[in-house]
């Protein structure tokens, strides 16, 4: 099992970019971490421990960045991370991930007048510039798939979940 740790705590400028070293694990000293992480001892890691957390090696996070956090980590979507789940996300975490700032940067490129929110025309602009897709009808569809709530926009929340499905 793999766990990503950093040995001397040390942080980069850019609280976006994480480089630490690679460290195996066993389940029982995940365990422990999980423990020393559960400052509740609810047996469960809400969002102020997880910040907490992050805070610890200087690093502010965002209501964004702990959903993103949650959405992979909270298996029952319960808002809490059970000493279940956090065992068994860090026994096999993904090969690849998609970084936060490779997220913001993929919406900033469909984004692109700069609003916080991507219209079906920005949507329409990025896939025919990056894919020759020039099919309305398709690119609707797309759009009205990941429009969650309707509003005619792709807010970052709704973009993070269509990329990660």
């Amino acid at each position: 099992m793999a766990m990503i740790i950093s040995p001397t705590g040390s942080t980069h400028s850019n609280h976006h970019d994480i480089i630490c070293q690679r460290y195996v694990l066993n389940d029982n000293q995940v365990s422990e971490t999980f423990d020393l992480l559960d400052v509740d001892r609810d047996g469960k890691l809400s969002r102020i421990e997880i910040a907490a957390l992050l805070r610890t090696v200087n690093v502010e996070p965002t209501r964004v960045e702990l959903d993103f956090i949650f959405e992979e980590m909270d298996t029952e979507k319960t808002g809490k991370i059970t000493k279940e789940d956090f065992i068994s996300y860090m026994r096999s975490p993904p090969v690849r991930r998609t970084t936060f700032r490779e997220l913001e940067t993929w919406f900033r490129r469909y984004d692109a007048d700069g609003d916080g929110a991507v219209t079906e025309e920005e949507m329409m602009a990025v896939l025919k510039q990056t894919t020759g897709l020039i099919d309305r009808i398709q690119v609707h569809e797309m759009f009205a798939a990941t429009d969650t709530n309707r509003d005619g926009r792709i807010s970052f929340h709704e973009f993070v979940k269509m990329m990660q499905q």
